[in-house]
């Protein structure tokens, strides 16, 4: 993996703009990348909504099936920001990723641990009621993604070697029907899957969910050149953001509504029950950095990181705490933070 050097954001970064930006006077155009799950859909709501453009930025989304696939994007410039969970991001700095995080994307900024919203499903009819039984069984997930990361989290609490299971890399989008078609015995997945399973397939068991294992925690990355030479779109981004990320809070039906749009296969009534167990909240707190050190530990334990990578130097918050001086409204509802 390489720096994030593509000759046309640099060019557009060496004079102030972005690539695509509008002629003078209009809102600049940036590429934002999404994954298909409910992690993103203050995203979508920022889009359709016109949030970010009240902030002056026209925001497109392009949407992506996992967190890898979006960092492949960002170095060839097809995007100009994304999110990227803590479960795989340490990963990609290790392998020369350049980026400041300049958001939280997704968790909780009081709490360093976040996984409502992730579990583990089996098909009915496996022999299995408890994550003890997965054990011989082959169990699909997006392999290096969240879900991974929490299953081998699981395993080990309980004391099942993960050598003991046979981990098949299914993309998000395809789980459900791997289950169904009897290609697993298993699923580690995110929501919207996780419940997906359970309404298509009767007799499926919910094996866990939650349990503050690991942290579903991300945060929004941009090139460092675009920090360091255009901070006035990226503090354009992340107030757009913080203000996605509020009107999500206070209009979850509506939002879940709007995920529906652009997560296929996603349902109003499954939408708006799912939604409860997100938590989108943009503030870069010491809990923040606390995630990152923690799951950090985990893929040094599974030996998908050969050193400790640092927080420090890849956490820029001064657009955020610019957006919360400067718009104290966008973060009145949210709980005290350390």
């Amino acid at each position: 993996m390489i720096a994030i050097r593509p000759a046309l954001l640099l060019a557009g970064l060496a004079a102030g703009l972005l690539p695509g930006m509008a002629a003078a006077g209009e809102a600049p155009t940036l590429i934002l990348g999404a994954t298909n799950n409910m992690s993103s859909i203050a995203a979508f709501v920022g889009v359709e909504k016109g949030l970010f453009l009240k902030h002056g930025l026209d925001v497109k989304v392009k949407v992506f099936n996992t967190g890898q696939e979006m960092v492949k994007a960002l170095q060839a410039g097809e995007i100009q920001a994304n999110p990227a969970a803590v479960s795989n991001f340490p990963v990609a700095l290790e392998r020369g990723l350049k980026v400041k995080s300049v958001a939280a994307w997704m968790g909780r900024g009081e709490v360093p641990t976040h996984d409502d919203a992730i579990g583990i499903v089996a098909a009915p009819g496996r022999g299995i009621a408890g994550v003890t039984d997965l054990a011989g069984k082959t169990v699909g997930t997006a392999v290096g993604g969240t879900a991974d990361l929490y299953a081998q989290a699981l395993l080990k609490k309980h004391g099942v070697s993960p050598e003991r299971v046979r981990f098949l890399n299914v993309p998000p989008g395809a789980q459900v029907a791997a289950l169904q078609g009897g290609r697993v015995d298993a699923l580690a997945a995110w929501e919207p899957y996780i419940t997906l399973a359970l309404e298509k397939m009767p007799g499926a068991v919910l094996v866990a969910r939650g349990g503050g294992h690991i942290c579903w925690c991300a945060a929004l990355h941009v090139p460092v050149e675009m920090a360091e030479r255009s901070p006035a779109t990226v503090k354009s981004l992340v107030t757009g953001w913080a203000a996605a990320t509020q009107y999500t809070r206070r209009h979850p039906d509506e939002a879940a509504e709007i995920a529906t749009r652009w997560i296929p296969g996603l349902e109003g009534p499954v939408a708006r029950k799912l939604i409860r167990y997100m938590q989108y909240d943009p503030r870069i707190t010491a809990a923040t950095f606390r995630a990152f050190d923690e799951a950090v530990e985990l893929l040094l334990d599974q030996k998908k990181l050969r050193a400790k990578v640092s927080a420090q130097g890849v956490y820029e918050d001064r657009f955020i705490k610019d957006a919360m001086r400067e718009h104290p409204a966008l973060f009145a509802d949210l709980p005290p933070a350390p």
